[in-house]
């Protein structure tokens, strides 16, 4: 039903730079459609985000025969996700994303969503290729990119608290570095970052510095 793909070919690199420019494209896309609309319709936007929830925890159970989802499954989800919980990584974005969107201030909020869509992208992307100091499955290497990388996202929506997206950019990069439980279904790098992330907003509220 989903097609042929085995466990071995779930390491393939070329499948993993495939599945990560997704994340990366549909994460900047959400990031930019919470900026505009935010300030329209407030905090309702994230109800698209909940109804893609339901739909993607109920689609594997009614869609079996839907082309589109079978494609989806066979092309962009490791086979371990499809066995215990399709669309995994998705629906923890999803989830990770909405308290940052509910509780803090539009440009905050989508500072954490883009460190977390460049940064988890980019850090899959070079560990996967030049990673040589692993912790666990993560990498130093991978980890750097995701710092790096997930710095400027944030500045784009920090552009005066250049501190603040460091710190913030710095966090991420270590919660992920941290989570080397990847095996546990709880234990997701898309839940786990914004929510971090949001919580170390909310207790500190950083002040502009710069």
């Amino acid at each position: 039903m989903y097609g042929r793909r085995t466990d071995k070919m779930e390491t393939s690199y070329f499948f993993e730079v495939k599945r990560q420019l997704v994340h990366l494209i549909v994460g900047v896309c959400i990031t930019f459609g919470v900026y505009v609309l935010e300030p329209l319709v407030g905090k309702v936007i994230v109800l698209p985000l909940m109804l893609s929830v339901v739909v993607m925890l109920v689609l594997p159970r009614i869609g079996g025969e839907l082309k589109v989802h079978n494609h989806l499954l066979v092309h962009f989800e490791r086979p371990k996700d499809i066995r215990s919980l399709p669309y995994r990584g998705a629906i923890f974005y999803c989830l990770g994303i909405t308290p940052a969107i509910l509780l803090l201030d539009i440009n905050t909020a989508c500072a954490i969503i883009a460190i977390l869509s460049i940064g988890d992208s980019t850090s899959t992307i070079v560990g996967r290729k030049y990673g040589r100091h692993r912790i666990g499955h993560k990498s130093i290497e991978g980890s750097i990119a995701f710092v790096f990388s997930s710095f400027f996202g944030a500045l784009f929506f920090l552009p005066d608290d250049l501190i603040k997206a460091a710190v913030f950019a710095l966090l991420g990069g270590l919660t992920e570095l941290s989570n080397i439980r990847h095996d546990h279904l709880l234990l997701d790098d898309n839940l786990l970052v914004p929510i971090a992330l949001t919580l170390v907003a909310l207790l500190t509220r950083i002040p502009p510095f710069m």
